[in-house]
């Protein structure tokens, strides 16, 4: 998977108006700057653009502070084929549950995106996984090292590291 651009509405610390961020060209990248300046939050939007997770407990929390809805627009490339996913979390009102959308599109010859997106958000996931041949779990114990959790993949049981490997190392392909 190479990033291609990010685009972020009330994500954490990012409210309306950001400029998105297009990683074209891009071949190696560094995130520096100062604590608390949105580094691991551009991130987290990515991990929650593609597979729904971040380090926040719950979806609600990594909207903006004050703000009822967040939206990630994610693409990236996987081999010759161009995706966007669009990822979107509102909150719900007084007790009730929020409400989440997610559209998986591909990119046509023209620049064009074309909605490839399942009957349900569960669907529309497993469609991502394919995609991607990663889940979250894999990502974060192979390419992606969280933040205070560079031990994840050593940390776990031998059944359940035995379970990763085969998936980093793409055996079902």
């Amino acid at each position: 998977m190479i990033p291609l651009k990010l685009s972020l509405r009330n994500f954490l610390c990012y409210q309306e108006g950001v400029p998105p961020l297009s990683f074209e060209g891009i071949h190696v990248a560094c995130l520096c700057g100062d604590n608390g300046h949105g580094k691991s939050a551009l991130l987290d939007a990515i991990t929650w653009a593609l597979w729904g997770q971040a380090r926040a407990r719950s979806d609600d929390e990594l909207i903006h502070l004050g703000r009822t809805e967040m939206a990630v627009d994610f693409e990236f490339q996987v081999g010759d084929n161009r995706y966007r996913v669009l990822r979107q979390r509102r909150k719900g009102a007084a007790g009730r549950p929020g409400h989440s959308l997610l559209e998986l599109q591909v990119g046509g010859p023209e620049g064009e995106y074309k909605a490839i997106t399942g009957n349900s958000l569960t669907e529309t996931q497993a469609k991502l996984i394919e995609i991607l041949r990663m889940d979250y779990d894999t990502f974060i114990n192979s390419a992606f090292l969280l933040q205070g959790h560079a031990d994840e993949f050593t940390t776990k049981s031998p059944s359940k590291r035995k379970g990763i490997l085969p998936e980093i190392l793409g055996l079902s392909y």
